[in-house]
């Protein structure tokens, strides 16, 4: 049965990732230059990531200001096409597909209708291809007024057994946890952290990055249920981890 998660009015998601890894000797980077058009009726814009080796075989370099001699490798690293506001971006590069997503974050069914919409267009390049990685990653930001108790915002916390509390205001703190899923091939890294900003508020970042490292290949559906999977996983990690309070706050 698939499960239901509750429905936030205010999403806490600032940036959402999707990144798939595949075997660099069965594509070439220029192979999508020929999806170039397609690519640009969704994100309009494209850039070059230009990759520069130098070579100064045996020259050293004296102190101070002087001429020397050696040689470049230049060469295309990757490809990155954006929306018009750079909110958007998709890069390709010579063995992975990263979508990153900064605009005001609607559901899980916008995000993934979005991720599959450019899959589908780089099918042609990437069928039946192997794919070595999947990883969804969501970073999650909420500002509190207070935070003299985080036990009443979130389950999953450092704590002390010494009964008084800090000696000090606090102005940073932050925590990872690395976890991986039994019998799975699925792994997840966890970034906690919260600052104390000049207002007065706390900025808590919740950052959740699932990685499934088994070997696929290339397919809309597979990917899409691939999707599915590794969203149960970041979902359970982050309803797991924030308290009702928390939740209302993006009601």
């Amino acid at each position: 049965m698939e499960q239901k998660w509750p429905t936030l009015n205010n999403p806490p998601v600032v940036a959402a990732l999707f990144q798939l890894r595949f075997n660099p000797k069965e594509v070439r980077l220029d192979d999508f230059l020929t999806v170039d058009k397609q690519l640009k009726h969704t994100l309009p814009n494209q850039t070059k990531n230009i990759q520069v080796g130098l070579d100064l075989g045996g020259t050293s370099i004296p102190l101070g200001v002087s001429p020397i001699s050696g040689t470049s490798d230049a060469k295309i690293g990757s490809y990155i096409y954006f929306s018009v506001d750079q909110k958007v971006k998709l890069e390709i590069s010579e063995n992975a597909i990263t979508y990153i997503d900064e605009s005001p974050y609607k559901n899980w069914d916008d995000f993934k209708m979005k991720v599959l919409k450019l899959l589908s267009i780089l099918s042609d390049v990437l069928n039946k291809v192997e794919i070595t990685r999947t990883s969804i990653r969501f970073i999650n930001r909420f500002t509190f007024k207070e935070f003299d108790h985080p036990e009443e915002y979130f389950n999953t916390l450092i704590s002390s057994n010494r009964d008084e509390g800090l000696p000090y205001p606090l102005q940073q703190y932050g925590f990872k946890l690395v976890m991986v899923i039994p019998d799975r091939n699925i792994y997840t890294m966890v970034n906690q952290n919260v600052e104390n900003i000049r207002s007065g508020s706390f900025i808590y970042t919740f950052d959740i990055d699932v990685i499934d490292r088994q070997n696929l290949i290339f397919n809309i559906d597979t990917l899409s249920m691939n999707m599915e999977e590794l969203r149960s996983v970041k979902n359970t990690i982050f309803f797991d981890n924030v308290t009702q309070k928390t939740l209302d706050l993006c009601n």
